[in-house]
């Protein structure tokens, strides 16, 4: 006998379900040129490792026992956390980096099918950034970091370059620690076209880089670092930014930018709001490297937005220049989310000296991550747009908590007024949210 029971809902649309990701026929033919298939019969296939991982990070677990537990469930076999031990070598570290490098792959391929709203001149709006992980220091044999108190730190980078037209990501790098933002900074000139717009902290600013921009005709808005120098178009004198803003409060003009390469480029100052500056003030005080001795000025230009770009005037007023580059925060919020909903930190094991379970198991985070941002929260957001404003954190900690019922899109009704009740930005009338500040732009 049939019930209309509240919980016999219409499925997920196709774009939406998780599970569409894992293409049986995809995955084994990974698994295959891994190495990972050596058996046509045995217990453990692909699929099942990695749909069992991510229910384990799901309940904020990171066992070999509820490993097993997951994909015996999965499976409808026993199998024992020995097995799963086993299945940690390179072959299966082969496999994971694989699956990660195929959904990148998958993404670029509907590059353009999303039509985000851009503003004129740019095709795209693309913002690079890396962020760090802590790791147990038990790890820094895999994953050195830097030396704090005596004790060697693991850390683990990922560098990320984050499309704001396909609300995604072109590409997700894992580097260790040695490598800083400056040996990054051509990394992202293969993803980029003429016309595409790139925001980049201060981190990236490298001369090589900037000119390899401007030949392949991509504008870019950066932070100035204070120890770069500006000089003067028609004296080649160096410029006193400090004497000009006190008199003026703003500046806007074409500098020859560093000694040596003396590159021609647009130097943007404006005022930030009082408690921004005060902020940075802050965080600069705080700074614990003994090499750093901040004099009174630099504190002063800390209450500036120092920029530097190739957009011209007649493209972009000052002020959008500053509103184009707060999109860059963007990132950051990504980032945020990563580190306070994800766990990646925490769900490693301290005592884990198998380095093939360690990539396997970030390579498997950062699919977990991506498969978020590119299919839940992306689909969600467009899907119920004309409702609500959707919280990226506040999403994050949904998919995390509910990863279950959102993989098998089980109660897809349900699940949509939750969203809608428990996922949305709070209502403010003293200031837009980030999307909003993105749709004036692009308005």
């Amino acid at each position: 006998m049939k019930t209309k029971s509240p919980y016999r809902n219409k499925s997920c649309s196709k774009e939406i379900k998780i599970s569409e990701r894992f293409n049986p026929k995809t995955i084994n033919k990974i698994a295959i040129q891994s190495g990972y298939k050596k058996r046509a019969r045995g217990k453990i296939n692909a699929k099942s490792l990695i749909i069992g991982f991510m229910m384990v990070l799901s309940k904020k677990k990171n066992t070999y026992d509820s490993w097993a537990q997951e994909i015996s469930l999965n499976i409808g076999a026993t199998i024992s956390k020995q097995a799963i031990e086993e299945r940690m070598c390179p072959e299966t570290t082969l496999l994971t980096k694989m699956l990660l490098e195929e959904e990148f792959k998958k993404q670029l391929e509907t590059r353009g099918l999303l039509n985000g709203r851009i503003p004129v001149p740019f095709n795209s709006i693309k913002v690079e950034d890396s962020t760090t992980f802590h790791l147990p220091e038990e790890l820094s044999f895999v994953f050195p970091g830097n030396v704090s108190m005596g004790k060697k730190k693991s850390l683990i980078k990922v560098h990320a370059l984050y499309d704001f037209k396909k609300n995604s990501f072109d590409y997700l790098d894992l580097h260790d620690f040695s490598k800083n933002d400056q040996s990054l900074a051509s990394h992202s000139l293969a993803y980029l076209q003429s016309k595409d717009l790139l925001l980049r902290d201060m981190g990236f600013l490298v001369m090589d880089a900037l000119e390899q921009l401007n030949t392949k005709g991509v504008y870019f808005i950066s932070r100035k670092k204070a120890q770069i120098k500006v000089y003067d178009t028609e004296t080649n004198q160096e410029i006193n930014l400090l004497k000009v803003l006190r008199k003026k409060g703003y500046y806007d003009k074409e500098v020859f930018v560093g000694k040596k390469k003396m590159i021609k480029m647009r130097l943007v100052i404006v005022p930030v709001p009082f408690e921004q500056a005060a902020q940075r003030r802050r965080k600069a005080k705080q700074d614990r490297d003994k090499r750093l001795n901040h004099s009174k000025e630099y504190y002063e230009l800390l209450g500036y937005s120092i920029l530097l770009t190739n957009i011209s005037e007649s493209l972009c007023s000052a002020e959008m220049i500053k509103k184009l580059y707060e999109l860059r925060w963007k990132i950051e919020i990504i980032f945020k989310s990563w580190k306070s909903c994800f766990f990646m930190e925490k769900l490693i094991p301290s005592k884990c000296k198998n380095q093939d379970r360690i990539y396997c198991m970030v390579y498997l985070f950062l699919l977990f991550i991506l498969l978020f941002h590119v299919v839940w929260w992306k689909n969600n957001r467009i899907k119920l747009k004309r409702e609500v404003n959707l919280s990226l954190i506040k999403m994050a900690r949904f998919f995390i908590d509910n990863f279950y019922l959102i993989f098998n899109c089980e109660n897809d009704r349900m699940l949509q007024k939750l969203i809608i009740s428990k996922c949305r930005y709070d209502k403010r009338n003293d200031r837009l949210n980030l999307l909003q500040k993105y749709e004036q732009i692009a308005a």
